[in-house]
């Protein structure tokens, strides 16, 4: 009796252990497919089939039997002064509200860093337009700044001035400058002010027992403790305002005339109003490698900074 009550024993204390007939490494490789089908199916798939389109004659009528005609399209694309022009906006709009969101954005972290009281209201408040899709927000303030039923141009009028954003081209880029950083500046707010809540304190407090000004404690003890975050925070940036597509579109449309096309605006047209597949994906490509362009030069600056 005593052998078979520690052999029962023994079992419940030792269970039989689970055996899979796959080895421990292939179980996290076998898990990885399903991301990589995923990844497959919306990245590498759509890359292969806009080079597929690029070098054929495809429109919206042969889209299922179009014709192999080498590199024509990129010739036509490229001959194109509306797609050049096209480059030379999206590269401009993109250092504008690069510049002033950065600007804006460092200088209300720097203010909000520090004990006040409503801070947490006032950061929620700061972060509200980040929250809206980018489309609806352009519908938002273009209905605000209709000067038939906006309530911007009424305030203005009761003030005894008389402004339509939308006029022409100068007024037209000012508006979308503007509603760009009201958007996105809090995007970088939130990224610097998160970084320098995580500062060390000491070095802060160090300069400031040897009689350095606010200003000086910034310049030389703050900023290049920020250098890293504000070379990526920048290069998100540039890369997001590069494709600008969603408010510009519902603003002006492009317009007045192609005045304010982006890029992203411009291969829009070509693909889903003018029909034309094989051009537009020519210069999707195109734009791809530009902005590749961009980020790689963005990069190694940023390996440089990290290397001094």
């Amino acid at each position: 009796m005593p052998s078979r009550r520690s052999s029962n024993s023994s079992r419940r204390a030792n269970p039989p252990k689970l055996s899979f007939p796959l080895s421990d490494r292939a179980i996290p490789k076998l898990l990885v497919i399903p991301a990589l089908a995923i990844l497959l199916g919306v990245t590498i798939y759509p890359l292969l089939f806009a080079y597929y389109m690029s070098v054929h004659d495809m429109t919206i009528v042969n889209f299922w039997n179009p014709r192999f005609i080498e590199l024509r399209n990129y010739i036509e694309i490229i001959s194109r002064s509306d797609f050049w022009y096209s480059i030379r906006f999206s590269i401009f709009f993109m250092i504008i509200v690069t510049v002033i969101e950065f600007a804006v954005g460092l200088g209300m972290a720097v203010l909000l860093d520090r004990p006040m009281r409503g801070k947490r209201a006032i950061i929620s408040m700061i972060l509200i337009p980040m929250g809206i899709a980018p489309a609806l927000f352009g519908i938002m303030m273009k209905l605000m700044l209709n000067e038939f039923v906006g309530i911007v141009p009424y305030l203005l009028k009761q003030l005894g001035i008389t402004y339509n954003f939308f006029r022409d081209f100068t007024s037209s880029l000012i508006t979308l400058i503007w509603v760009d950083v009201i958007q996105w500046t809090p995007f970088i707010f939130i990224i610097i002010y998160a970084s320098l809540q995580a500062l060390p304190r000491d070095p802060i407090e160090a300069a400031i027992v040897d009689g350095a000004s606010r200003w000086q404690v910034f310049r030389y003890v703050t900023f290049p403790m920020l250098r890293r975050t504000i070379l990526i925070v920048i290069i998100f940036r540039i890369m997001d305002a590069l494709k600008t597509f969603d408010t510009i579109y519902v603003m002006t449309g492009g317009g007045p005339g192609i005045s304010t096309t982006t890029l992203s605006v411009y291969i829009f047209k070509l693909a889903l109003i003018l029909g034309d597949y094989g051009l537009a994906a020519a210069a999707t490509i195109i734009f791809l490698y530009l902005a590749m362009v961009v980020v790689s030069f963005a990069l190694r600056f940023l390996r440089r900074e990290e290397v001094i």
